[in-house]
């Protein structure tokens, strides 16, 4: 499609940057929700993997192992000794 009057080029080209933006944030959501339940997962397979007496080094129960491995994947920079539970 070929728009030949500026004004109509200019709220066309913004039109398809929204519609873009929109396309993009609704394909980004199921894969950022995957990416999650990996990234949960595997650190929660981390921890299980540990014996109780190293768990308890560190400040953790084994009924904690999958609350704590979904704070450090939302929250990165959190120490896991620090959640409240």
């Amino acid at each position: 499609m070929l728009v030949s009057n500026p004004v109509f080029a200019g709220m066309f080209a913004a039109r398809a940057v929204a519609a873009a933006t929109r396309l993009a944030a609704i394909l980004a959501t199921p894969i950022h929700s995957a990416v999650r339940r990996h990234r949960i997962r595997r650190t929660a397979d981390l921890l299980a993997g540990l014996d109780d007496r190293l768990l308890a080094d560190i400040g953790l129960r084994r009924s904690q192992v999958t609350s704590i491995a979904m704070e450090v994947v939302d929250r990165p920079y959190v120490d896991p000794r620090r959640v409240s539970m």
